[in-house]
């Protein structure tokens, strides 16, 4: 009798420790760390974004017609209003995602009495660069404007200055140039940039002569289009397990 007892129990016991295994309700289960899932493959525009790293400094080289306007005693000629033709060139630096610093050297050299150089400093206001095509931006300068007459330090047949009409005088001064424009980005590295901006300058002619030294002060305006190359250098970043 005790042992049919003794077999009894020993056949109930694996199926007593099963039910211990079973969780009640409310019961906590305690598990390993479960595999994370796998993350979606990135979108090819940002995959490429984040393959290199722009750098902040761009340079620009650009064409410059200028219509230009300015009184009668402007240091030149009498011609009051002309258009000249140039070139100019821009290095940019990137402070911020919507702003940046620049310095601008221009030369108008083609057409008008006259020969026009600026030196440009400012700030360009724009965001980066990235997987668009079209950025608008809007430029805030201040300069100095140098400008003389074609005619100055000619000499005739004998070698002499040429004493008659406008030969000896030029003027400069100071100056603020505002305008907006749309750069178009058709390599990673190259975009196209258009602009239109005014120039606004207070500037000082002078007229050196045997007789006497003038000296007059006036408004020269500009207005300028301009039609650029824009080059921003761009370095690669090498993949995690390429390191």
């Amino acid at each position: 009798m005790r042992i049919r007892a003794v077999v009894a129990v020993v056949a109930l016991l694996p199926v007593g420790l099963s039910a211990q295994r079973i969780p009640l309700p409310g019961s906590v289960v305690f598990r390993g760390p479960a595999r994370p899932a796998e993350l979606p493959p990135q979108p090819a525009p940002i995959a490429n974004e984040l393959a290199y790293r722009r750098l902040r400094l761009s340079v620009e080289s650009y064409t410059l017609v200028s219509r230009v306007q300015a009184p009668g005693r402007n240091g030149i000629g009498p011609i009051s209003t002309w258009t000249t033709f140039g070139m100019g060139t821009r290095a940019d630096y990137r402070l911020t995602r919507f702003a940046s610093a620049t310095l601008d050297i221009t030369s108008s050299f083609l057409g008008g009495p006259a020969i026009t150089q600026t030196a440009e400093v400012g700030t360009r206001l724009g965001p980066q660069r990235s997987d668009r095509k079209l950025y608008p931006f809007v430029d805030a300068r201040v300069g100095y404007i140098s400008s003389y007459s074609r005619a100055l330090g000619t000499v005739d047949v004998n070698g002499y200055p040429v004493p008659e009409g406008y030969s000896s005088r030029y003027s400069r001064g100071f100056g603020a140039i505002g305008g907006a424009g749309l750069e178009y980005a058709f390599t990673r590295m190259f975009s196209l940039t258009s602009a239109l901006s005014v120039v606004r300058s207070r500037m000082s002619a002078r007229d050196f002569r045997v007789e006497q030294t003038i000296n007059r002060g006036y408004t020269l305006m500009a207005y300028r289009y301009t039609l650029g190359l824009r080059f921003n250098p761009v370095r690669s970043i090498p993949a995690p397990d390429t390191r």
